[in-house]
């Protein structure tokens, strides 16, 4: 089946029910304005950008916004300027978080959910009838009125399937109900069994919304990347002065080391990630289909970029559903829009100006080899499996760790660099053994399109081929594995390989900031 495709029209969207998983979630753990300001600029992790950069700018990290991660980068020659956008940006996420949160009891969208008729303010009036816009567009396709719904897929819990009966009777109500917008008073009625879930279309109206709030702080800002959860907006001059260069990993790929299979390079635009992720109810996708109320299974990842991070959010979410054909077609149609997806698989599909997208010069790592000082050959269909174990530490104001993973031969010379896990110079070079030999060698991209890395258990691969690609000698490397956590400890191991065609496993105790770590060299599956 070719990767383009041509469609018919464009039919049913699905609704996203990112709010229901952690790493993808929307309003989960909301901040106040007086949080943020009492967020220390150490603790946001502000840093310059390494020398290489053309232009100077800062990043910015914060865990726990939105029920995932805030990332930054402002491009500008003062860093008080920098820190006075990331504050407006904060204040901003804050206040949208106080009206548009549904997991929030004070919010305004949950004091419409409990009266079902208010006079809303002019933010929760937009999202509200962009949603029903969205809505009438699709043929109910996307459908922000499935509050009721999510509740009771989150009760399910363990159980594959809902009571048919509730579930018709409430989808009947959701299809044949009508929500009343008043524009000149602002008020919203909604019937008794809509609850107002808006997050499939809010997260990227908060995301557009802080943009703007950073630029009419500080007007003379050059560029600024806005990153929640590995939805984006990005404006002005980045970095590199070539644009924003934004990762997009492929979620078909089994191992968490391997670099970005596309590298978009992005002016004053939006990206959103939408996909199954991480499993939510009973192990099931957590996107629902409106029409049928069950969890879809067919669509692995959607990546729309887009004018605006709302609209691309919209988007994103509704051609998880669209029979792929459809949802191309849909694209399209639209100005200033491009998409691509992945079915579970396999297939792919992009619209026809995707690969416009694309990145010229697709970025490497390192530069440089070492040679083994052997010329037997590495054996064929082998390759290294490195298990890794991130545990969840019960300590106050957690910070995952780290992590820097890299292969180098007897003399200490590098060959692979298979995963470095955080971004932000101010602690990535408390991964100092790496950091000081190789890691200040490597580029930067200026953001990766995928769902916040959680603790849990990864798997990195080595394929005996070195950063140029080339395939390296049979013999003996050494794997180092580094962490360090903010506020935490630091560990350095090593485990020596011994390349010849035999199998072999190995196990490296857990240590303060790293579980158990097992390597397995073996013939690939």
């Amino acid at each position: 089946m070719s990767s383009t495709q041509q469609l018919s029209r464009p039919v049913q969207i699905i609704f996203r029910l990112s709010s229901l998983m952690a790493a993808l979630a929307v309003f989960m753990s909301p901040i106040t304005a007086t949080q943020a300001n009492e967020q220390s600029l150490s603790e946001n992790a502000i840093q310059q950008l390494s020398e290489s950069a053309q232009s100077p700018s800062y990043r910015f990290h914060q865990d726990h916004v939105l029920g995932t991660s805030l990332d930054v980068v402002v491009t500008t020659s003062q860093q008080q300027d920098a820190e006075k956008a990331l504050q407006a940006i904060q204040k901003e996420i804050a206040r949208l978080d106080q009206i548009l949160s549904v997991w929030r009891d004070d919010s305004e969208i949950s004091q419409l959910n409990r009266e079902h008729q208010i006079s809303a303010s002019s933010e929760l009036y937009e999202v509200v009838a962009a949603c029903e816009q969205w809505r009438s567009a699709t043929c109910g396709g996307f459908d922000a009125r499935l509050g009721q719904l999510i509740q009771l897929w989150e009760q399910s819990n363990q159980v594959q399937r809902l009571d048919d009966n509730t579930q018709e009777s409430l989808l009947s109500q959701l299809q044949t109900q009508s929500i009343e917008l008043n524009p000149e008073i602002k008020q919203i009625k909604t019937p008794s069994a809509v609850k107002i879930a808006p997050d499939a279309y809010a997260k990227g109206y908060v995301i557009d919304r802080a943009l703007l709030a950073a630029k009419q702080a500080v007007p003379h800002l050059q560029g600024i990347l806005i990153d929640i959860g590995g939805d984006m907006r990005v404006w002005g001059q980045s970095p590199q002065q070539a644009g924003w260069k934004v990762g997009v990993q492929d979620p078909n790929e089994r191992f968490d080391n391997v670099a970005p299979t596309q590298v978009l390079n992005l002016k004053d635009q939006a990206v959103a990630f939408s996909g199954q992720g991480y499993r939510g109810f009973a192990d099931q996708s957590h996107l629902l289909n409106p029409h049928t109320g069950q969890p879809i299974q067919n669509v692995e990842q959607c990546v729309v970029v887009g004018q605006c991070a709302a609209d691309s959010d919209a988007l994103a979410t509704a051609l998880t559903a669209m029979p792929a054909h459809e949802g191309m077609q849909l694209i399209e149609q639209l100005v200033g829009y491009e998409a691509q997806l992945i079915a579970t698989d396999g297939t792919r599909y992009q619209s026809s100006g995707w690969s416009s997208l694309l990145d010229a010069n697709q970025p490497k790592t390192m530069h440089h080899v070492a040679a083994t000082g052997t010329a037997t050959a590495w054996p064929k269909g082998y390759q290294a499996q490195l298990e890794v174990n991130i545990p969840k530490i019960a300590v106050d104001n957690y910070r995952a760790p780290y992590v820097s993973v890299w292969v180098t031969d007897g003399d200490k010379k590098i060959v692979r660099t298979l995963a470095v896990w955080g971004k932000d110079e101010k602690w990535v070079n408390s991964n100092y053994v790496w950091w000081r030999r190789y890691g200040r060698q490597m580029p930067n991209l200026d953001a990766v399109a995928k769902p916040s890395r959680q603790p849990g258990q990864y798997k990195l691969a080595w394929d005996g081929k070195d950063e140029a690609g080339k395939m390296v000698s049979a013999g003996k490397y050494i794997i180092h594995i580094e962490t360090s956590r903010e506020h935490g400890d630091h560990s350095y191991q090593t485990i020596e390989l011994n390349v010849t065609p035999k199998a072999a496993t190995q196990t490296l105790p857990a240590q303060a900031e790293i579980g158990t770590v097992k390597l397995n060299f073996q013939r690939g599956a």
